[in-house]
């Protein structure tokens, strides 16, 4: 994940490709994490639309966040919460709503997703990675919501 945008990254595709092979999302998510949502588009919303499960609607969302369709993004990801309230599914979703909030730039309401993200995930024992990646989101959203004039510059990518 880069700790600036809270997105996910592929570092190594070869070890990517390898751990992620069977999965029939892959193609989508090399080309979501590659930073190519608009490549990805078609392939997820086939997926979504053969088949309809919370997961594969949950990658179109993500997909559609990536292609700025923020207020899209949020209906889908409030209907997906209300259908998994109550499963170990409710905090990663939550945490992903919380991303299409950040990526949107309603830091507000990223911090309320991420919060209660992290909350499910202290409360259910999820595993540490997961729960340190609620924690770095809510940190960095917190940043970003007390330096408000800094926004700006939080945001951009390191130059190298």
């Amino acid at each position: 994940m880069n700790a600036l945008t809270l997105l996910p990254v592929i570092e190594d595709v070869q070890e990517f490709r390898s751990a992620y092979g069977h999965d029939r999302a892959l193609p989508v998510l090399e080309k979501l994490w590659d930073g190519r949502p608009e490549e990805a588009e078609p392939l997820a919303l086939a997926l979504a639309t053969a088949e309809p499960t919370i997961r594969h609607r949950a990658l179109l969302a993500d997909v559609r966040r990536d292609l700025g369709r923020i207020a899209w993004a949020v209906v889908e990801y409030s209907e997906l919460i209300d259908l998994s309230r109550g499963t170990a599914r409710e905090a990663v979703l939550w945490q992903h709503l919380g991303k299409v909030h950040f990526v949107g730039r309603d830091y507000p309401q990223a911090a309320r997703a991420f919060a209660v993200a992290l909350d499910l995930r202290l409360r259910d024992n999820a595993a540490e990675e997961l729960v340190a990646s609620s924690r770095l989101a809510l940190q960095r959203t917190e940043l970003l919501l007390s330096a408000p004039a800094r926004r700006q510059v939080l945001w951009e990518e390191p130059r190298e």
